[in-house]
């Protein structure tokens, strides 16, 4: 069991404190850990959008928590476009011609216009989603600490534990559980020649259907990012260059790229805020209140209203434009009630620990956008609880409990950019951003 990588506090206070040493559990889980390091290209990107995130908060008046949310949504969606292929583009006759490669399962253009036609995502499943963002908020994470001048150190744990960050100052360790997605990632789109076809005469027609189309030159395509835009009233879009696909053999491409578009163009970041927080608006909103740009965020549900040919499931039902398997944040109740039980497992293993061994022990539920539609039901409820362990079984107030009985958070945190209540000073201090 390679225990070097750990800090050299941790080391001591697990694997060799004499006095009362923690739990094997607690020395397995952490002992697993490994530090989280950034790539430059992860590192300069996160960084520049950190920078953007607040200087929008300052000139908006906004909380700085919903700018940081968005960007970090632009974060992922480079770690997305690494992977873009030939295969997965979709070709969309209304106006110039374009190939979309869309993430959530309708037109992406078209859709700003109401109308829905079908085009498969190409969003990766969602455990690769889990893997992927748990790690890209540790990163972002890494950077808004460093800006805070918080000397803290970001862990990739194993299960149950999704990551520690550790300080050690104050010899403070944070477990805990990342339910993390971003609320959209904006298509992307190339240029492509109007699609033809031998007509029932024998003449050269235009195909005006939408259909799926290969992109065999991807590697000399200009590819763009499908942002979209309200001009006047009325949605539109813009597309944003990120250069030739020449290059997309290497995974950094589309850090590069993007982090060159926010140089070019003092405005993207702003614009692409201004989408972001509509989308945020209208993913909490019913139905009747709902802008077009709702069916761009992931766990958007089926379309309203569904076209006659909308295509059925293998199984029952009609296929939806993004289920509720990718919802947003930590948004999926079933993610919410693996976190609930994730957290308070951490904590009763490690808890009752800390005050024996030679650092604090911390719990938390951590997450880039909060429970919006579930919070109140599945979080509210608990997010105040205090427990404590009596083995008599006989306690039924505090007052039967020896007077030296600890109590502990179920939560010292439920913390994401967009909203947190958190009952811990340490944590309080570490997640103001």
């Amino acid at each position: 069991m390679r225990e070097d990588h750990l800090p050299q506090p941790v080391q001591q206070s697990l694997m060799q404190g004499a006095e009362g040493k923690v739990s094997y559990w607690v020395k397995e889980a952490i002992s697993k850990a490994t530090r989280i390091e950034a790539y430059n290209h992860e590192k300069t990107l996160a960084g520049k959008l950190i920078q953007y995130a607040y200087k929008a908060a300052d000139k908006q008046i906004i909380p700085v928590g919903i700018t940081l949310a968005a960007a970090f949504d632009l974060f992922v969606a480079a770690d997305y476009y690494k992977s873009v292929t030939n295969k997965g583009w979709y070709y969309c006759p209304a106006g110039d011609a374009l190939l979309f490669y869309p993430y959530t399962n309708t037109c992406p253009r078209c859709v700003l216009r109401g109308t829905f036609h079908f085009e498969q995502a190409n969003k990766p499943g969602s455990g690769s989603i889990g893997q992927a963002t748990s790690r890209l908020l540790g990163v972002f994470l890494l950077e808004l600490f460093a800006r805070a001048g918080r000397n803290l150190q970001v862990y990739k744990g194993t299960e149950p534990i999704d990551m520690i960050i550790f300080e050690e100052s104050t010899h403070t360790v944070l477990l805990s559980e990342i339910k993390a997605a971003p609320l959209q990632t904006l298509a992307l789109a190339v240029s492509s020649d109007r699609l033809t076809k031998i007509g029932e005469d024998g003449e050269i027609v235009s195909i005006d259907l939408h259909e799926s189309s290969d992109n065999t030159a991807l590697s000399s395509s200009e590819i763009f990012m499908s942002l979209p835009l309200a001009q006047n009233g009325v949605l539109n879009y813009k597309l944003i260059s990120l250069g030739a696909g020449n290059t997309i053999t290497n995974t950094a491409w589309a850090y590069k790229r993007i982090e060159q578009a926010l140089d070019r163009d003092d405005a993207l970041f702003d614009e692409f805020l201004a989408f972001w927080i509509e989308a945020f608006k209208t993913y909490k909103r019913n139905n009747t209140q709902r802008s077009n740009v709702y069916w761009l965020t992931n766990g958007c549900g089926q379309p309203n209203p569904r076209p006659d040919d909308w295509p059925k499931r293998k199984g029952t039902g009609h296929e939806s434009v993004s289920d509720g398997k990718t919802s947003v944040g930590m948004d999926r109740t079933d993610d919410i009630k693996k976190g609930i039980y994730q957290v308070l497992k951490i904590g009763a293993e490690s808890k009752p620990q800390d005050k024996r061994s030679h650092f604090t022990v911390k719990t938390a539920l951590i997450s880039n956008i909060h429970a919006v539609r579930h919070y109140e039901e599945y979080l509210t409820p608990l997010e105040d609880i205090v427990w404590a362990i009596d083995k008599t079984g006989q306690a039924r107030k505090v007052g039967d409990l020896a007077p030296e009985t600890e109590v502990y958070n179920l939560f010292d945190g439920i913390i994401s950019f967009t909203e947190s209540h958190m009952r811990d000073g340490w944590i309080k201090q570490i997640f103001h951003f």
